[in-house]
């Protein structure tokens, strides 16, 4: 009895940085609103992202059923298989002084993408909330990771998935981060095949970002192709095709106007951590009673 409960002191203790979690926020996309082919691993179906004290942690999901698009008919993704490269725009919003630069040379964010937050935004979470002078401040770029020649082949699927992240400051992006593998894929949503990706971001690397309980930050999400200079194929916050189908380039500037929002929470314990806590406190009690 005296070993545990001294293990369960020891545990207690060590809560300053484990264990703290706060509460997942789901977004949602229009299914069958991707340009450019039938590949449901261009179709961003929804999102989550949570934070503790220390990262946020994000899970992108493609559409996991067959739908029909403006290309024809949708298959369920595979990102295992496909060669999609997706992206996270972050804004601090109004007066962020942000990347604007939605042009065919240096695009508005990091990878080169043809992809940029407009210095107006219309649209936040579905609701008109006019922002002035914004811009792309923040960027995750997320690629596949795999091993031999041509990862994200039917032969040599993608193992996990790997980002970089990078911040505008002076009219410079600069790389904070790189994560190069690890970042889990999965199935979800009655899907036979992966269509999911869960990163570990940490909140450290958005050094244009206040990070404390209660300060909103506006993104979007998109997917884009293999290489440079090319569009948003879908976009998170976006529930209508991001160019006109009938015109649909590849290589086609996407200035959004519309964004999504989340709020910074504050961390709470996990059910298993509370017990850990009931568990302190009644060995503080113990020890008080000897006293």
């Amino acid at each position: 009895m005296r070993k545990r409960t001294l293990l369960c002191g020891a545990a207690v203790f060590g809560l300053a940085t484990t264990g703290l979690y706060a509460s997942p926020v789901s977004y949602f996309d229009t299914q069958g609103d991707s340009l450019g082919s039938t590949n449901g691993g261009r179709d961003i179906v929804g999102a989550t992202i949570d934070n503790d004290g220390t990262n946020f942690y994000i899970t992108l999901e493609f559409n996991p059923t067959t739908t029909t698009n403006s290309s024809g008919t949708e298959t369920p993704a595979n990102i295992a298989t496909s060669g999609y490269n997706y992206g996270i725009g972050i804004t601090t919003g109004t007066n962020a002084n942000g990347d604007t630069s939605a042009n065919m040379t240096t695009h508005g964010n990091a990878y080169d993408r043809a992809i940029s937050i407009a210095s107006s935004i219309t649209t936040v979470d579905g609701v008109a909330n006019p922002m002035t002078n914004v811009g792309m401040t923040d960027w995750i770029g997320i690629y596949g990771y795999g091993t031999g020649v041509s990862p994200g082949s039917a032969s040599n699927p993608y193992t996990s998935y790997a980002f970089n992240d990078y911040v505008f400051s002076s009219s410079t992006w600069t790389k904070k981060n790189t994560v190069a593998s690890g970042e889990p894929i999965s199935a979800t949503g009655g899907d036979a095949s992966d269509n999911t990706i869960t990163l570990t971001v940490p909140m450290s690397d958005f050094t244009n970002l206040t990070l404390t309980p209660g300060t909103t930050i506006y993104f979007d999400v998109y997917t884009t192709g293999s290489s440079g200079a090319q569009t948003a194929y879908d976009s998170l916050a976006d529930q209508s095709p991001t160019q006109t189908p009938a015109s649909y380039v590849a290589t086609n500037q996407y200035n959004g106007t519309v964004l999504d929002s989340y709020t910074i929470q504050t961390p709470v314990p996990e059910p298993a951590t509370l017990s850990l806590l009931s568990c302190g406190g009644l060995l503080l009690l113990k020890r008080r009673s000897k006293a």
